[in-house]
């Protein structure tokens, strides 16, 4: 069986046309009905029923599509597999990182030394809300994130956690509380994360507000919590930042003249996980995964008593 005309199966069935599955796969119409007829022959069954709007298809065609998206998903992995294994890179982790989470991935890569000398980690650098997709694409092995991904196709588990703090001027009075408020807050200027940049970091701090019952000043500055803008006006007094205390205390500090102070309010807990495809079968990416939870078993224990 040719896996292009696998392929070709595949387009047509998703586009619903023979016409645009040919746009989207470079090819000639005609050649492309050929392909399909040929497949049609080899399997001994029909595909697709013409419609007046385009195609549909046929009962055998329905429970056959699910079996090639299978097929081709497998022929990508062995591909990916030999080119790996052709430029040395096959016990390569590809691992995408939210920001400040570096440190996690090194502390489970320098664990796994002993028993895993040939593991190397390429790291990436991506924000919680990219990862799904470069996991479904096998752009990258595994992700380390703090969303829970809302995926049938990724799983996910907890290994630890963080919690919110404050970032205030180091010469302001509040740097030398033991823990602050929102209260106490309420009027000071705030740099939000933007939406986009930190999707779950601003639904978070947006909800803490509205449950302590103080609504948040922000400052519209083209800048976003972290960066060398925001830290300036924060050392300085002109806002304060609220954020997660791995991304801030790991990425951006330390920065003269900036302190950060624990926030004291319910709910500033947001699990760090680790999430992989489903069905997942690479050796690396099991060592990986045990290795996570070996050195950090309490957040797992954890969920397994609030489910038991």
């Amino acid at each position: 069986m040719d896996l292009h005309h696998l392929r070709e199966f595949a387009a047509i069935a998703e586009s619903r046309s023979f016409s645009k599955a040919a746009r989207q796969l470079h090819v000639a119409q005609p050649p492309l009905s050929r392909h399909i007829h040929q497949l049609e022959e080899e399997l001994g069954v029909q595909l697709f029923l013409r419609t007046a709007t385009g195609v549909e298809l046929t009962r055998e065609g329905t429970l056959l599509l699910e079996q090639a998206h299978i097929v081709l998903a497998d022929t990508a992995v062995f591909l990916d597999l030999a080119r790996r294994a052709k430029t040395g890179l096959a016990n390569t982790l590809r691992i995408a990182m939210a920001p400040g989470l570096c440190e996690v991935v090194n502390r489970i890569r320098i664990h796994l030394t002993s028993r895993a000398p040939d593991l190397a980690i390429e790291g990436t650098d991506m924000v919680s809300s990219g990862q799904y997709d470069a996991l479904r694409h096998r752009l990258v092995d595994l992700g380390v994130l703090r969303q829970v991904p809302d995926d049938p196709d990724i799983e996910s588990e907890p290994i630890f956690a963080e919690h919110f703090v404050v970032m205030v001027s180091e010469s302001g009075p509040l740097a030398k509380r033991k823990s602050l408020r929102l209260k106490e807050l309420a009027g000071l200027r705030l740099l939000l994360q933007d939406r986009d940049w930190a999707t779950l970091a601003h639904a978070k701090i947006r909800a803490l507000y509205t449950a302590a019952g103080v609504t948040p000043n922000l400052v519209t500055l083209q800048a976003t919590p972290g960066n060398q803008a925001s830290m300036l006006a924060v050392a300085s007094g002109e806002a304060i930042c609220l954020g997660l205390q791995g991304s801030f205390s790991r990425s951006y500090l330390p920065v003269s003249g900036v302190a950060v102070v624990p926030l004291d309010e319910p709910d500033t807990e947001v699990q760090i996980r680790v999430a992989w495809r489903k069905g997942e079968t690479s050796p690396m990416v099991c060592e990986f995964l045990r290795g996570a939870r070996e050195l950090y078993p309490s957040k797992r224990d954890d969920v397994r008593r609030r489910r038991s």
